[in-house]
């Protein structure tokens, strides 16, 4: 069956709260959206950054958060479907970051797979990318 309008609105929220714990840069609340599995599959916007299981995705995400002083993201653009217990998202946000080289803004784009559970709703899978300038 698939997901209510509501259940959408479920994974937005759960989408746009994981973006916000981001921009605080707390490790531990930014893993609480994931599900704590070992075969959770990320892929980040670096070359190297192909992350299989928990312990995986974690460590990407603290090399992440050192890598910036400050960060904010915004999503500005959501679409989400799913069916039974899973969900899937894309989103499109605007990402301000600062670092020690100083200040930047990029278009952020990602994929997200999401599973309920009796927590809520849990990243299973995600893809990030940063479009091209240029086409």
């Amino acid at each position: 069956m698939d997901l209510s309008p509501h259940a959408i609105a479920e994974v937005r929220i759960t989408l746009d709260s994981f973006l916000e714990a981001y921009g605080r840069g707390d490790l531990d609340e930014i893993m609480g959206f994931f599900l704590d599995d070992p075969r959770i599959i990320g892929l980040g916007t670096g070359l190297g950054e192909r992350n299989l299981g928990w312990d995986e995705n974690r460590a990407q995400v603290e090399r992440d958060l050192a890598q910036s002083i400050s960060r904010q993201v915004t999503m500005d653009w959501f679409k989400g479907a799913g069916k039974g217990e899973v969900a899937w998202a894309a989103m499109e946000s605007t990402a301000k970051m600062q670092t020690q080289a100083g200040e930047f803004d990029v278009t952020l784009r990602g994929s997200f797979v999401f599973l309920r559970t009796d927590h809520g709703w849990r990243i299973v899978s995600y893809h990030l990318s940063v479009p091209m300038a240029v086409e």
